[in-house]
């Protein structure tokens, strides 16, 4: 029996289908899972920022129009403790608890913070299965994804939605029966 790529990466330009395909994974896979989501914060029908969540743990605002921040990003002030303790902390625990590690999502603002990104992409090369949704464009983690073997890149589109669905299932399944860790 041939043995599953390490990393499952997907690209997407639509953050809905992103979401909507992590969270099914979050839901059907987290026991297996460790790591971070990052979310929309939203009012009515408007973006407001975006937050980090570590699985099972807390919530730090990432990006906002209502906190003050030094690091501006589009019309947000971004807070980049929300990457380098939050998501940091809790990739290094899934890493230290041998659990799939999941990156949801890493793009420009993850590339905002130096500590962040050099550690993400030690994590992306180590032994550690990886999980990750990256947005297209963020070119340090593309140049990262096309250098890395045994890894499977799959883009994530609405036509190609059953297909990335059944990928992810059957590499968790795959991954979830390998060792008793996980």
């Amino acid at each position: 029996m041939r043995t599953p790529p390490l990393k499952l990466v997907f690209s997407f330009t639509d953050r809905a289908l992103k979401e909507r395909l992590s969270a099914r994974l979050c839901d059907s896979y987290g026991r297996w899972l460790g790591g971070f989501r990052t979310l929309e914060i939203r009012r009515g029908g408007t973006r407001e920022g975006f937050e980090i969540e570590a699985l099972g743990g807390e919530r730090s605002v990432l990006a906002s129009r209502g906190i003050v921040s030094a690091v501006p990003f589009n019309k947000y002030a971004l807070d980049p403790a929300a990457l380098e303790v939050t998501a940091l902390s809790a990739l290094e625990a899934a890493a230290a608890g041998g659990k799939v590690l999941l990156f949801d999502e890493l793009g420009p603002m993850a590339m905002k913070s130096e500590k962040f990104s050099s550690r993400a992409v030690e994590l992306l090369f180590s032994p550690a299965p990886c999980l990750v949704f990256y947005r297209r464009g963020a070119a340090v983690f593309e140049d990262a994804f096309s250098k890395m073997r045994d890894t499977v890149k799959i883009e994530l589109t609405g036509p190609g939605w059953a297909e990335a669905v059944a990928a992810a299932e059957a590499w968790l399944d795959a991954k979830a029966g390998m060792t008793g860790k996980l």
